[in-house]
């Protein structure tokens, strides 16, 4: 794989019918563009990679239960997530795009691509 990136090259892989990624791996890392719809909520969950994100379309609410934190984020604005730190977040619009890095690359969401590590009944 080349040191570039050009997204517009890889397609969307459906995950649900209201999420869609394109993803990137390397070794160490890997970055996931996602496309939420429909104000879709990520459920709270905590993994061993470090995280950070970059909001390109629409908004998002973070919610960081351990600080007691909830944070609005807008296009153009990005955050960072500590390994085995409980979040979620909340689309506040009708389509979302953001980009989400993780190191190490979370094997576990290739295989099961959504939220793998929230406990299902």
């Amino acid at each position: 794989m080349p040191a570039w990136i050009i997204w517009e090259k890889i397609p969307w892989e459906e995950v649900n019918d209201r999420i869609s990624r394109k993803v990137v791996i390397r070794d160490r890392m890997m970055m996931v563009m996602y496309r939420f719809r429909g104000f879709t909520e990520w459920p709270e969950e905590k993994h061993k990679a470090e995280q950070g994100g970059y909001i390109i379309k629409g908004r998002i609410l973070l919610k960081l239960p351990d600080e007691q934190q909830e944070m609005q984020l807008d296009p153009g604005n990005g955050y960072l997530i500590e390994s085995n730190k409980r979040h979620s977040w909340k689309c506040l619009d009708e389509e979302v795009v953001f980009i989400d890095i993780f190191s190490p690359p979370r094997m576990e969401l290739m295989k099961h691509k959504y939220a793998p590590n929230v406990a299902r009944p």
